[in-house]
Parts: C-alpha cells; sequence; structure tokens
C-alpha cells in the first residue's frame, strides 16, 4: 500500500505538474497528496494557510498545519513553487515556521521533499536536515516518508526513532571524511616513513634505513582520484617529516593579468575566464571540470544541489556570495569548489593550459 500511495504523491506532485504551474496551482496538489496519505481538510486534519498571533503585533501564516484528531499541531508544511530549485531562503522561512510554532518536524516540498527536525536529540542552531526525497517512483525514501507521516501510522516514538537512524548515519558520514581527510594527509604519509623505519629497525641500522627512506616516496589517493602528473609527495626524509611548516604558498597568474591568485581563488577565476573564452551550457562544463579533477566535492555543482546538501553546513565548500555564483549557457546557476591543495590543483593548471590560457606561476 505504501509503494502505490508514494507512487500517486510522485503523480500528483511531480509527474502531472507543469512546468508553469504557480504556487497556488501547486497548493492544491499538495492538499490531494495530503488526503492520500489520510490527513482530510473537512476532519480538521489539515489547516491551510493559518493565522497564528506572534507577539503583540506580528502574524505567520505558514502554508499548512497539520493537526492530531484532539487538533493538536503535529508538524507544519512549507510549499514552493516546483519550477524554483528549493534554497535556503526556503528552508529558513520553515525554520521560522517551527520556531514560533515550537513543532519539531518541519517539511518542505517543491521539487522535491525535505524533512526537518527541531529539537533536543540534536544540539544543532538551526533545524537539521534528516532527509531530502525525489519524487522517483518506488523510492525507498518514499516509501519511508509514507510511512512517518500518514494519518493511521504517524507517531513522534516512529520520528524519533527515524530522527535517531538519520543522525547516526550522518555522524557516520562526518566521521569517515575525517578520517580519509587524515589518511590522505602529507602528514600521515610521513607518518608511515617512520613506521617503516620502526618495522626494519631489528634488522637493519637507523642510518641505511633513513639513505633508503630518502630515495623513496609514498602516496596514498581516492581510488577514483585523477592524478594528471607525476605525484607531488616525493623525496620526503624523516628529518622533512617533522617540519609542520611544508605548506604550498604557490600563486597563480592568468594569462599575465599580474595578480597573483590563490589556489582556490585561482580555480574560481579561471572557470569564469573559461566561461567566457567557451560559454558552454552545465552539462558539457561537467565533462570538462570533471570530478576527479578535484576529489570528493567536484569542481562545479550546480547552485541548488550545493544548497540542499550542505543545508546543515555553515561552510558550503563552495564560492557562494552573490558576485561568485556563474551562469552556463543553458541558464544554470552553479558555483566552484573552494577544496583546492598543492595536490589536486595540478590537474586545473595542465587543463588550463590545454585550454589555452597561459598559468604562470609563482
Amino acid at each position: 500500500m505504501n509503494t502505490e500511495n508514494w507512487n500517486e504523491i510522485c503523480f500528483l506532485l511531480s509527474g502531472n505538474v507543469r512546468i508553469d504551474t504557480s504556487e497556488r496551482e501547486f497548493e492544491k496538489d499538495v492538499i490531494q497528496a495530503l488526503r492520500v496519505l489520510g490527513w482530510k481538510e473537512f476532519l480538521g486534519d489539515i489547516q491551510i494557510r493559518p493565522s497564528f498571533q506572534i507577539g503583540a503585533s506580528n502574524r505567520i501564516t505558514p502554508d499548512f498545519v497539520i493537526n492530531s484528531p484532539e487538533k493538536k499541531d503535529l508538524f507544519v508544511i512549507e510549499i514552493k513553487q516546483p519550477s524554483i530549485p528549493l534554497n535556503i531562503n526556503f528552508q529558513q522561512q520553515l525554520f521560522s515556521y517551527m520556531r514560533q510554532l515550537r513543532l519539531q518536524y518541519g517539511v518542505l516540498i517543491g521539487q522535491a521533499i525535505q524533512i526537518f527536525y527541531d529539537g533536543d536529540l540534536t544540539d544543532h542552531g538551526n533545524p537539521f536536515l534528516l532527509e531530502t526525497i525525489e519524487f522517483e517512483k518506488n523510492s525507498a525514501k518514499g516509501l519511508k516518508f509514507v510511512e512517518l507521516f500518514s494519518k493511521q501510522t504517524f507517531s513522534y516514538e516512529t520520528l524519533n526513532t527515524f530522527t535517531l537512524n538519520s543522525l547516526k548515519k550522518i555522524n557516520r558520514k562526518s566521521d569517515q571524511k575525517k578520517l580519509e581527510q587524515k589518511i590522505l594527509s602529507t602528514e600521515y604519509q610521513i607518518e608511515l616513513l617512520e613506521l617503516i623505519k620502526q618495522d626494519f629497525l631489528n634488522n637493519y641500522d637507523a642510518e641505511l634505513i633513513d639513505n633508503v627512506l630518502k630515495e623513496i616516496s609514498i602516496q596514498i589517493q581516492r581510488k577514483q582520484q585523477l592524478i594528471v602528473e607525476e605525484p607531488t609527495l616525493q623525496n620526503y626524509t624523516l628529518n622533512e617529516g617533522k617540519n609542520k611548516n611544508s605548506k604550498d604558498y604557490t600563486k597563480y597568474i592568468i594569462n599575465g593579468s599580474g595578480e597573483r591568485l590563490p589556489k582556490s581563488r585561482f580555480v574560481l577565476e579561471f572557470v569564469k575566464a573559461y566561461l567566457q573564452k567557451y560559454p558552454t551550457d552545465f552539462s558539457s562544463l561537467k565533462q570538462v571540470f570533471k570530478d576527479e579533477y578535484q576529489g570528493s566535492i567536484g569542481v562545479i555543482n550546480k547552485l541548488d544541489f550545493v544548497e540542499i546538501n550542505y543545508a546543515n553546513e555553515p561552510k558550503k565548500r563552495h564560492f557562494i556570495k552573490n558576485d561568485e555564483i556563474l551562469m552556463s549557457a543553458d541558464n544554470i546557476q552553479f558555483v566552484v569548489s573552494t577544496g583546492w591543495d598543492k595536490n589536486n590543483i595540478r590537474n586545473i593548471v595542465k587543463l588550463a593550459r590545454e585550454n589555452g590560457f597561459i598559468i604562470d606561476e609563482v
């Protein structure tokens, strides 16, 4: 039954929705979807654009508030025109309703469905994004959404269990990223040299081991990361490894402009220059600026992707100021990653030179 209900919701909120559908027209589709979940306006389950007094002179008007049979507010829903990507401004609007109404759960519906939590299970300052659900038939996430938010099966106990599981997954992903960064770091690779030395000390003298290690290098990299030039970690001696100030301060000049750019800013300015020289649609740009050139984040990403997937992170790991947001030839807003170091920057330098740009390293 959950599968049929979710597929019907996909039809109502995506498959049968016109590109030019207004927010008010989309509201009717959402009401139909809520009926599929068992919530009915005539029973008083759904408050449509209710007005709540806040303080002496202010009022708020969320799109929907869902009630229990006892007329207790359960969760709030904010909807957005489906032709507009969900973004942080829409999320902040939902957050304000959740806080003012003191509701733990809020749902944002537009091009996708987002579930937010604001309660004691997490210590985040803002409501926490638990899940983003695309409108895909037979989706496991969609089936879970039906289970959680159907009137017949709705319970805070089930939602809290879902919340705890989501937080565990998110925290595990965060721990995995931290561990990966440590293993990939120059400092850890230097530690490996020291471990090699300790392993051979029982059979060889220290001076001999040091002399051998001076002639070798160690590099650890992600399996899918593309290295277009020879490895950058080379000829590290144990004495050099003790120096923590080995950061690379190379600056880059594009086409003799004279402006010395640090790594991240260089990538941003190069992408701008490339787009000006070769106006290109976003899909083609992704083929030029391949994700593996950067590593885990990718060189460029759609703005709405970043705002959704990094909603809970204060640092979006991309250039997202108004004057840093770029537009492809097919009118898609996108942003450039800030995650650059001496290992992956070589990929972009090589790419720039291959495309006719003069890059000076100073």
